[in-house]
C-alpha cells in the first residue's frame, strides 16, 4: 500500500448544504488523483494554527474531482468541527491520506447505497465514478428531520443521481428510517455507512435474506494510521481490529453484531 500524501490544501470553496452541514472542496491534486470511494483523509490545522482543539478529525473522502479538487461533507458536531466550519475561501488546512480500505464494487451489479447522516459523503463519490461508467446506481439517503437533509439538488449536481431520501418525522421525502427503501428480494448487493445502530440493523437485515453488503464505519480517530487504537471495532471472531487500517470498510460479515 501507498503511504499516505502530507498536504497543505486551499479551501476552494465552502457551502452551507443543510443545517450546520457545509460542503468543502480543498485544492489537493495528489491526493484527489489517489483517493478511492470510501477512504478518508485527517484534516488538521497544523502547528500554523496551534489552537485547541488540536488532533485532526477523520472525513471520508466526499468527491475527488476532476479539476483535482477533494471534496468532504463536514457537520458541526463539537468543537474541532465547528472550527473548521469556520474555514473560507483560501484558507489553508493539513491532510494526510487517502486512508484505509475503499469499496469493492462489481462491475455487472447496479450499486445500492444506504447513507445515513453523514455517511452520505463516501457514496457521493462512489455514485458519481459509478455513473460516469454507465452503471446503475440507488442511493437511500436517511435523515432525522427535513432540516439535516444535504441539499437534494447538490447531491444531483455532484453524482447525477437523485437520492431517495427518508426522514423519521416526514418532513422530507418518505417518513421513516432508510431501512424502509431497501428491497430484499431485488438487491444484488448492499453498501452502507451511517450510525452504528442503523448499520446493525442493515446487517441483521442483509443476513437474514443472504444478502452481500459492506459496511463504511464511523468511529473517532486520533491519527488514522493505527496508532492510537482508539477507532477499534470487534471482529466475528471477537478481535478488536483497526478500523482505520483494516477498514473503514469492511464485508458485514467480518464483524460482530449484536443480536
Amino acid at each position: 500500500m501507498n503511504a499516505p500524501i502530507r498536504d497543505w490544501a486551499e479551501v476552494r470553496e465552502i457551502r452551507r448544504a443543510a443545517d450546520e452541514t457545509w460542503w468543502v472542496e480543498l485544492d489537493s491534486p495528489a491526493i484527489a488523483g489517489r483517493a478511492r470511494p470510501g477512504q478518508f483523509v485527517m484534516v488538521g490545522l497544523g502547528v500554523e494554527q496551534v489552537a485547541a482543539p488540536f488532533l485532526p478529525r477523520p472525513f471520508s473522502v466526499g468527491l475527488a474531482g476532476p479539476d483535482r479538487t477533494v471534496g468532504l461533507l463536514l457537520r458541526e458536531f463539537g468543537a474541532g468541527t465547528r472550527r473548521l466550519a469556520r474555514l473560507r475561501d483560501g484558507d489553508r488546512v493539513l491532510l494526510l491520506g487517502p486512508l484505509g480500505q475503499a469499496f469493492s464494487v462489481s462491475s455487472d451489479r447496479p450499486v445500492v447505497c444506504i447513507a445515513g447522516g453523514v455517511g452520505l459523503a463516501p457514496f457521493l463519490f462512489l455514485a458519481a465514478e459509478q455513473r460516469k461508467l454507465g452503471r446503475q446506481v440507488r442511493l437511500l439517503y436517511g435523515e432525522r428531520t427535513a432540516d439535516r437533509v444535504f441539499s437534494s439538488e447538490l447531491i444531483e449536481e455532484l453524482t447525477g443521481v437523485a437520492p431517495i431520501i427518508y426522514t423519521e418525522d416526514g418532513s422530507a421525502g418518505h417518513q421513516g428510517l432508510v431501512l424502509a427503501g431497501i428491497r430484499p428480494e431485488e438487491e444484488p448487493a448492499l453498501l452502507a455507512c451511517g450510525p452504528t445502530p442503523m448499520l446493525q440493523a442493515v446487517a441483521r437485515l442483509a443476513i437474514e435474506h443472504g444478502l452481500p453488503l459492506q459496511v463504511s464505519v464511523e468511529e473517532h480517530m486520533g491519527c488514522g494510521i493505527g496508532t492510537c487504537q482508539g477507532c477499534v471495532v470487534r471482529s466475528a471472531s471477537g478481535e478488536w481490529i483497526k478500523s482505520c487500517t483494516e477498514g473503514p470498510v469492511f464485508d458485514a460479515r467480518e464483524l460482530s453484531w449484536p443480536t
